[in-house]
């Protein structure tokens, strides 16, 4: 009970930065969903892999950032011209730039400088 509650208190005001954050950029956002499973999600993405999956554990938590190339993107891309997708206990929790640094910064995780 206390997990669900932990995990709803870190997912909650994600939902709304994800909303926002599906308007950034990448086409494929718009066919994501808070909440669908991760293996819905690569096959959302589409048939590229990820570029590179950032995974870690903290707080009780398995958070995975997938970090996609945009269409027509070369393979040597800095991090913050990728398209990041998080998925945390196996869920998708929200896609883009400012999702991936909120929770980052809810969970002291270090990731790409502006």
């Amino acid at each position: 009970m206390a997990r669900q509650r932990s995990l709803i208190r870190l997912a909650a005001p994600l939902f709304l930065v994800a909303i926002v954050a599906g308007c950034s950029g990448d086409a494929r956002f718009k066919t994501l969903e808070a909440g669908i499973p991760k293996d819905s999600v690569v096959k959302l993405m589409g048939a590229d892999s990820p570029q590179r999956v950032d995974p870690y554990l903290t707080g009780g938590h398995y958070i995975e950032a997938m970090y996609y190339r945009k269409p027509g993107q070369t393979d040597s891309v800095a991090d913050r011209k990728l398209s990041p997708v998080v998925v945390v206990d196996g869920k998708l929790a929200g896609w883009g730039w400012k999702t991936w640094d909120s929770i980052a910064v809810a969970n002291k995780i270090a990731v790409a400088k502006k």
